[in-house]
C-alpha cells in the first residue's frame, strides 16, 4: 500500500486518505511506511507518532523505514526487515526444538510439561524530568512453540513508577488468561512470568502488588478454587558484575576479549545463598565486554528438580527474539514487553499530538485493535 502524507497530517486525516483509496484495513493488510531522515533519527519524525497511533486503532500492521537505510542498506538489513513484516503480518520465522526420547521434539521443554502461560511483563518511563505518562505491558504466549501471543499496554496511574499497581495489573492478567482459554480450550496449570527492571528495594512491592495481582485475577477467572502455579523471575540487566573466560594457562577461550562464552551460567559462590538466583550469559559480546544478566527467582510454586530445568529455559528463550537471527541478552518475553511499553510510549513524543493519541481510556486502559494484540505489532 502507497500513501503520500505531509509532516503535519492528524490520524483522523491518514484514515481519511487511508479509507478513500483502500477502503476499511483488513486481516492481512500491511502498510510500509518510507520517512525521509530528519537529524539521522528516524524515531523523532514528526508523522511516525501519527502513523503509529492511527495504526493502532485501525487494526493494521505498520512498518517505519528510513530512506537512507532503505536505499543504501548494510549487509543484513533487508533480512531483518523481511523477519519484521513477516511477524507483524501473521507469519512465523521459526519453530524450537528441545531434546526428548532420544530425539528432537517440537515446542520449548518446559511448556511442553503442562498447559503454561508465559509472560513477559515491563514499563516503559518517559525521558528524565519529563511529566509524561509511563506504560505497563504484558505479553502473553500461549503456545509450546512460541508462535500466538496476545499484548496488553496500559498507562500507568503515576509516571516513573516502576511497578504496576494491582488496579492495572489484573485487567492485564484477566485477558491473558481469557485468551488462553480461547485458544487453547482450557486454563493453564503454571504461569511462568519474566519480570525486567526491577531494583532490590521493589522485591517486596513486587509480592505485594504484582504477584498479588496475578492470584487475584486467577480467582476472578477461574473461580477460588482455581490456583495455578506461579513462577515469577524478575531480571536485572543493569548490574557490577563481569566474568571473563580464561584456560589453565591464562589463554583467553574461544570469545572475544575473553568474555563468557554462551550459555554460561553463574549460580555458586558469588550468588545470595539464601535465595534462588543465577547470572547467565546469554549472547556474544559483538563489542567490549559482555553484561551477564542476573535473574532472581521470586516465587517457584513448581518447586523443579534441579535448577537446571530453568536455567536451560532461561537458555531457550533468548534464542527466541523472532525479529533477529542473534541471541539476545535477555529472554524473549521481556524483550518483547519492553517493546511494546515502548512503542506506546513514543507516541506521546510529539507534542501536538493531543487528538490523535487520545487512545488511552480512563482507567489507562490503551486503545489497540484486537487484531494487533495477536501479533507482535511492536518488532
Amino acid at each position: 500500500m502507497m500513501l503520500k502524507l505531509h509532516c503535519n497530517e492528524s490520524a483522523d486525516a491518514v484514515q481519511s486518505k487511508f479509507s478513500s483509496i483502500y477502503g476499511e484495513p483488513g486481516e492481512n493488510d500491511m502498510l510500509l511506511a518510507i520517512l525521509p531522515d530528519q537529524n539521522n533519527n528516524n524515531w523523532q519524525h514528526p508523522i511516525r507518532p501519527t502513523l503509529k497511533a492511527w495504526a493502532s486503532k485501525a487494526g493494521i500492521a505498520l512498518q517505519n523505514v528510513k530512506v537512507s537505510k532503505f536505499s543504501n542498506p548494510k549487509g543484513g538489513y533487508f533480512e531483518n526487515l523481511l523477519n519484521k513484516m513477516n511477524l507483524k503480518a501473521g507469519g512465523v520465522n521459526y519453530f524450537p526444538t528441545h531434546e526428548d526420547r532420544g530425539g528432537l521434539q517440537p515446542g520449548l521443554g518446559l511448556l511442553c510439561q503442562a498447559p503454561t502461560l508465559l509472560l513477559g511483563i515491563d514499563v516503559h518511563h518517559a525521558a528524565p524530568r519529563s511529566q509524561k505518562p509511563s506504560y505497563a505491558a504484558v505479553v502473553g504466549t500461549m503456545d509450546r512453540d512460541y508462535q500466538e501471543h496476545w499484548t496488553e499496554v496500559r498507562q500507568q496511574r503515576e509516571a516513573r513508577q516502576e511497578c504496576i499497581d494491582v488496579d492495572d495489573m489484573v485487567p492485564m492478567v484477566r485477558a491473558q488468561l481469557q485468551r488462553f482459554y480461547e485458544f487453547n480450550v482450557r486454563p493453564p496449570d503454571r504461569i511462568i512470568v519474566f519480570r525486567d527492571g526491577v531494583a532490590h528495594n521493589q522485591f517486596e512491592m513486587v509480592h505485594r502488588k504484582e504477584i498479588y495481582a496475578i492470584e487475584r485475577a486467577c480467582v476472578e477467572v477461574g473461580g477460588p478454587d482455581y490456583k495455578p502455579a506461579i513462577v515469577f523471575i524478575l531480571e536485572q540487566k543493569r548490574n557490577g558484575a563481569r566474568f571473563f573466560s580464561t584456560g589453565p594457562n591464562g589463554k583467553v577461550l574461544d570469545e572475544q576479549m575473553g568474555n563468557g562464552v554462551p550459555g554460561t551460567v553463574i549460580d555458586t559462590i558469588i550468588v545470595d545463598d539464601h535465595t534462588f538466583d543465577y547470572y547467565f550469559i546469554s549472547h556474544h559480546g559483538l563489542k567490549g565486554t559482555s553484561r551477564p544478566t542476573h535473574y532472581h527467582v521470586l516465587r517457584d510454586d513448581v518447586s523443579f528438580a534441579s535448577s537446571d530445568d530453568l536455567q536451560r529455559f532461561t537458555w531457550e528463550l533468548c534464542h527466541m527474539f523472532s525479529r533477529c537471527q542473534k541471541l539476545v541478552s535477555q529472554v524473549a518475553p521481556t524483550y518483547m514487553a519492553h517493546l511494546a511499553a515502548e512503542m506506546w510510549g513514543l507516541k506521546e513524543e510529539k507534542p501536538d499530538l493531543n487528538s490523535d493519541t487520545a487512545s488511552v481510556s480512563s482507567d489507562g486502559a490503551c486503545d489497540l485493535h484486537d487484531r494487533l494484540k495477536r501479533r507482535p505489532f511492536y518488532v
